[in-house]
């Protein structure tokens, strides 16, 4: 049966938004802050403030934690004093996080007979609430379904990732590994087109463009990966690695930091030397997972 009344511990900028979104979907909502002046704007809502972490616990089904990260929560909940009442209660960490945390945080909330979920939030404060939102969740179904009202209540979007609590955190951080290598890049051809004198605008509306081609890539990657082998009939890692030779001398008579650049170089010419050259770009996977030299 899906649960309808809900404690959120912590009133940061995210914490706030997610107790003011509990408290527009209806939600039974009660909050609680180490600061009490961080609850000051609930008082005159039909949140109720508890005046400790243990009163907060007591009020609800389940906990919903929002705090700065994991060691946080320790200081807040591993306390005799809130153990004792986390039994047959429903943990849902939202703090920032890795999937080896989030497993010793349920391992943690099973040894005190509570459930446990783990979550990744993929956006904003003034996201919480919104249809566009994504929020990724690691933990078993059941657990996860009597916390519907509660995760629909946060974000249009949500999907548990598996049954696994750290399969949230992991799936976020491969898409924070994808937004920061993609924002790499384009630092890197801005720097290049800013140094040539090339206006930034053009470089934006034709790499734009080119979005459809990088969907392509992900995806004939991800297929070769699963799969296994990484024939390839299209461009091979050799003929890569003779761009990204051209690309770092550029950089380097434009007179702009190379270690980018360099970066992806020393796994090409790793793999190069391994004798994979032949191979599709995606081979350098089995590299970054430390398997290289044992790839077809």
């Amino acid at each position: 049966m899906a649960v309808g009344n809900v404690s959120v511990l912590g009133l940061g900028l995210m914490g706030s938004a997610l107790a003011r979104a509990m408290v527009s979907a209806g939600l039974d909502a009660t909050v609680w802050n180490r600061s009490p002046s961080r609850a000051k704007e609930f008082i005159e809502s039909p949140a109720t403030v508890a005046s400790s972490v243990e009163d907060a616990v007591d009020a609800s089904e389940v906990i919903v934690v929002c705090l700065q990260d994991y060691a946080a929560m320790n200081d807040v909940l591993r306390m005799t004093t809130v153990e004792k009442r986390l039994a047959g209660k429903i943990l849902v960490q939202l703090s920032t996080g890795t999937p080896a945390q989030a497993r010793e945080a349920s391992g943690w909330a099973a040894s005190v007979g509570a459930r446990y979920l783990d979550g990744s939030i993929m956006g904003f404060p003034k996201d919480i609430g919104s249809d566009g939102l994504l929020v990724l969740y690691g933990g078993d179904k059941e657990t996860f379904e009597q916390c519907e009202p509660i995760a629909k209540a946060i974000s249009g979007s949500t999907i548990r990732v598996g049954d696994d609590p750290g399969n949230g955190a992991a799936l976020n951080n491969a898409l924070i590994s994808l937004y920061f290598s993609f924002l790499f890049g384009v630092l890197n051809g801005a720097a290049i087109c800013d140094t040539e004198g090339i206006p930034l605008e053009k470089f934006g509306n034709i790499g734009t463009s080119l979005m459809p081609v990088l969907s392509g890539v992900m995806e004939r990657s991800l297929k070769m990966i699963t799969n296994g082998s990484y024939e390839t009939e299209l461009n091979t890692l050799e003929t890569s690695a003779g761009s990204m030779k051209q690309l770092a001398a550029v950089v380097r008579d434009a007179e702009i930091d190379g270690r980018f650049v360099e970066s992806m170089r020393a796994y090409a010419t790793e793999a190069l030397e391994a004798g994979k050259g032949n191979l599709s770009n995606a081979v350098l996977f089995e590299f970054l997972r430390g398997r290289g030299l044992d790839s077809s």
